[in-house]
């Protein structure tokens, strides 16, 4: 009787142990040292058809607190799946303080808040809102949360974050940490046909456009954003002369960097943002639309789970290690995707990583 009891437990450390050991051989080296932030897009799987399909995005923020953020991620097969969108009406009110009063009309005007201003103008807008869920997440509980699809077709989704608004309470933001889980968006999969041989939809960051990237601390200022140094020339001509002296200038557009047709050249120098990915790392991710069959690739222990969780792996590890039970469906075992009835190390390495190192989706051979 206490070997009966004591053995549960033992097996328990022994799983433990066999990924812990996993976990720590497979880490990529550390760069914190050099980097501020992390930003993974998590690689999942889904069946055709499939709604509210999550894509999870998670953050390593090393030394700063985050307070707010602009993440704008695109995917490339439109054809296979779409972020959730919904078309809503939106009312924007735009206030203004005028400069310049001709009697009762402003002639010159800025854009102000709503503290301070002296006429206000209305447009309503068609917007694509996104579908987001911040259950769970590090931005639970943020004052502003918002996502949309620019592209207005479900193609991509921009996110925008803060903490706190200017009012009153304060939220705080989000202190160092490492692979905290940022947000989630809710994505549909179309009716693929099981014919389609590349069924992998790439999730991707974009930071080309640094006005649709953003992480910033409680001061407002933004982490890993760096500025390249050129000189701008503008092209001027004149569109009538007095002698030698020009009444009138107007700019002109420059083909090829050629100035000879320019009256005057301005210089000056300017500067050009960009994301320094020394600074920040940034990590695409992927779904995968697997091919209808008997089961769900990860699902070793055959419990009918939509994904791969730790009892898959637990089941994995008691059938190497521990003369457990096999898996029901040996392809679905097959996570790695090396094909055949045979479930070994390989496997379990590459569940380990998927679930804990941000490692790719199971891709077995028969999906």
């Amino acid at each position: 009787m206490a070997l009966n009891f004591r053995l549960p437990m033992f097996f328990s450390r022994f799983i433990l142990v066999i990924v812990i050991g996993i976990v720590v051989l497979i880490a990529p080296a550390s760069n914190a040292q050099l980097s501020d932030l992390k930003i993974v897009v998590g690689d999942t799987t889904a069946m055709p058809l499939d709604q509210n399909t999550v894509i999870s995005i998670y953050m390593t923020n090393y030394h700063d607190v985050i307070a707010g953020f602009n993440l704008w991620i695109q995917l490339d097969r439109p054809d296979l799946i779409k972020f959730q969108i919904d078309t809503v009406e939106v009312v924007d009110t735009t206030y203004w303080k005028c400069l310049e009063w001709d009697g009762s009309v402003c002639i010159d005007s800025m854009i102000s808040n709503p503290q301070d201003y002296d006429f206000t103008t209305v447009d309503i807008h068609d917007v694509a809102v996104g579908n987001h869920d911040t259950t769970g997440t590090m931005v639970s509980g943020w004052e502003y949360v918002d996502s949309r699809s620019l592209s207005g077709q479900g193609n991509d989704i921009n996110i925008a974050a803060f903490s706190n608004m200017p009012s009153p309470p304060e939220t705080p933001g989000i202190s160092p940490q490492q692979d905290g889980l940022l947000i989630k968006v809710l994505a549909d999969v179309l009716d693929v046909d099981s014919l389609e041989l590349d069924r992998t939809v790439n999730l991707m960051i974009q930071y080309d456009l640094v006005d649709h990237f953003n992480f910033s601390r409680t001061d407002g200022s933004s982490i890993g954003i760096a500025y390249e140094q050129f000189i701008d020339s503008t092209c001027w001509k004149c569109s009538q002369w007095v002698s030698n002296v020009c009444m009138d200038w107007y700019k002109e557009s420059v083909i090829n960097g050629d100035y000879s047709s320019c009256d005057s050249i301005e210089v000056k120098p300017d500067s050009s943002a960009y994301v320094d990915t020394d600074k920040i790392i940034l990590i695409d991710g992927s779904l995968t639309v697997l091919v209808p069959s008997d089961c769900v690739c990860g699902d070793i222990n055959g419990d009918d789970y939509h994904l791969s969780d730790i009892s898959d792996l637990m089941f994995l590890v008691s059938y190497l290690f521990n003369d457990g039970a096999e898996p029901p469906y040996f392809c679905c075992a097959d996570v790695d995707g090396s094909g055949g009835d045979l479930i070994g190390i390989s496997d379990l390495t590459y569940e380990v990583s998927y679930l804990f190192q941000y490692g790719p989706a199971p891709i077995c051979s028969c999906n």
